[in-house]
């Protein structure tokens, strides 16, 4: 049996009794915070939603934790030979910031939904999404992050990659850690005078001056954002393309989750392991935003929403 643990430290499964609340990092420290802006490297839980996509367990792409069955990453990580191919060689590494990390899980695939309109000239609805196998059992090292359907300039944005130890981890195989970069979301407009035939569905950001890191564009690799003054981040964007220099000059892309949020709950209740979201920041109270909770039942996910105030702005 799976004790009850709210804010266990040692990783152990979340109990299926406990509320498990997306965007939240319980494994990150406070003493960890004031180091946030200070380190490129990923810490330990900071960002418990960030996976790596694999083939024949070398790293192919990033993605992120959205829900218990479904991972969200870049369509054009799958062309069409290797969708072709046995889905028992792709896995999903979670649960770690380093390959060689023991709290490494692996999990099989058992299906890749590519975006209809997703086409590989352009990049346009560059979304995918990955049914696991089996669930994943939450714990401070695997949570989900939250989704937001409505568009908006965050205050804080980051993204983590994955990149090279150049070392080798018990597999042979080059081993991978994650490192971050704060990244600075400019608006559609700015972002369209520097990039030609700029779609609606697209979200732009480039390194924060001043900032450490200088992250390369892992693709599928989520960006999350904060509002000031609150610690719950939410996923805004997927990486799909950008200059391969750190984001300098030019700006990097990201698929805009909030455009698919339709998409994404109609593919998972095909599937009836529906991802539902409620809510979103309201306009007139900024700061306080409606939670979505995840209460784990068995097999099956309740939403449950958490707000405060009148809702005439839901």
């Amino acid at each position: 049996m799976i004790s009850r643990c709210s804010l266990c430290t040692n990783g152990s499964s979340i109990s299926l009794s406990d509320k498990v609340q997306c965007g939240h990092r319980p494994a990150f420290s406070n003493s960890s915070l004031l180091r946030f802006h200070e380190l490129f490297e990923v810490q330990e839980g900071e960002f418990p939603w960030q996976v790596s996509i694999q083939i024949s367990r070398k790293h192919l792409c990033g993605g992120s934790i959205i829900h218990q069955w479904w991972v969200l990453t870049a369509a054009h990580c799958f062309p069409r030979t290797l969708l072709e191919m046995a889905l028992g060689n792709v896995t999903v590494v979670m649960g770690t910031r380093i390959f060689s990390d023991v709290r490494l899980e692996r999990k099989q695939v058992q299906k890749i939904i590519i975006h209809k309109d997703y086409k590989p000239s352009h990049l346009d609805s560059d979304l995918s999404l990955i049914l696991l196998a089996t669930p994943v059992k939450f714990t401070n090292f695997k949570m989900p992050i939250c989704l937001q359907k409505k568009e908006r300039i965050w205050d804080r944005c980051w993204m983590a990659e994955w990149v090279t130890a150049y070392e080798y981890d018990q597999h042979d195989n080059l081993n991978m850690y994650l490192q971050k970069m704060r990244v600075l979301q400019i608006s559609w407009r700015e972002c369209s005078k520097r990039v030609d035939q700029l779609s609606r569905n697209m979200v732009c950001a480039w390194k924060e001056p001043g900032t450490k890191g200088n992250c390369q564009g892992d693709s599928g690799a989520p960006m999350v954002c904060t509002i000031h003054g609150t610690q719950r981040l939410f996923q805004v964007g997927v990486f799909s393309w950008g200059i391969r220099s750190g984001f300098r000059g030019r700006p990097g892309m990201f698929v805009s989750v909030a455009q698919f949020i339709p998409w994404i709950q109609e593919e998972t209740e095909k599937e009836r392991k529906a991802y539902t979201i409620s809510g979103a920041w309201r306009s007139s109270l900024p700061h306080v935003p409606q939670y979505p909770l995840l209460l784990g039942l068995g097999s099956q996910t309740l939403l449950v929403t958490i707000s405060t105030g009148d809702k005439s702005n839901h």
